[in-house]
């Protein structure tokens, strides 16, 4: 089976995972589904509620890259990276989409930076989610929410930065959500969700997926009695230009 990369070329990385995968999102009861079944069912596997959070002792503190030239110099102690051709080097957390003036960020304010251990802890079987990372060729993970200015809306920036542009291709094509599809602009890879709560209870959430380089890309909005879908787009929008240079 063949993967497109990111520059729209046919890649020569073959993913072949075995059985079903299911990976928690980042929001509670969003399923990413990797290969099928051995029946060939497409039905996914729901995963525990809500994933373990990760001490402040097991993530490692910032690294520090040279700067290339003509790239702005960060604030010592902040996270470092640089990106040429689609690969991303340095602190991955660099390259999360900096949050809105006045947003309240939960926890490090330069995110936390997460092992492939923490990418899979949501799932319903964290054996095979981490045999799926694996088969990708995962190197990093990166995650940071916060609440908008108004309060209204919670949003959640997931990056995992894999072996290579081919393998976040296979890995973004793998994937599937049991959703209600969302359409989506950009003039890049990427689709959108809708997960409805199906609960007076509970708030519904927005979902997007896409991949830039070696990178994949999860986002959700949630909040309010209806997502606001405009926020979804522009937040990835700003996350994909992120990712593609740097700033």
């Amino acid at each position: 089976m063949g993967f497109r990369d990111g520059a729209g070329r046919r890649g020569g990385f073959a993913a072949a995972v075995t059985g079903l995968v299911a990976l928690a999102a980042v929001t509670a009861g969003a399923v990413i589904a990797f290969g099928s079944s051995p029946g060939g069912s497409d039905a996914a596997v729901t995963p525990s509620a809500t994933a373990p959070a990760t001490g402040a002792a097991a993530r490692p503190a910032p690294s520090v890259s040279p700067t290339a030239p003509g790239t702005p110099s960060a604030a010592p102690g902040k996270p470092t990276g640089q990106v040429a051709d689609g690969a991303h080097t340095g602190d991955l957390r660099y390259f999360l989409v900096p949050p809105p003036e006045g947003a309240d960020v939960y926890g490090d304010p330069d995110g936390s930076a997460d092992s492939a251990a923490d990418v899979a802890a949501g799932a319903a079987d964290g054996e095979q989610a981490a045999r799926a990372l694996s088969t990708y060729g995962f190197r990093a993970a990166a995650t940071r929410t916060y609440l908008t200015a108004d309060g209204v809306s919670e949003v959640t920036v997931e990056l995992v930065r894999l072996r290579g542009p081919g393998q976040a291709a296979a890995y973004y094509a793998a994937s599937a959500y049991q959703a209600t599809a969302l359409p989506l602009q950009g003039g890049y890879p990427a689709r959108g969700y809708d997960l409805s709560s199906g609960s007076a209870e509970s708030t519904d959430t927005l979902l997007a997926v896409s991949y830039q380089g070696d990178v994949h890309i999860t986002i959700s909005v949630t909040g309010g009695s209806t997502p606001s879908r405009a926020l979804l787009q522009h937040v990835l929008d700003a996350q994909h230009r992120r990712l593609s240079t740097g700033r």
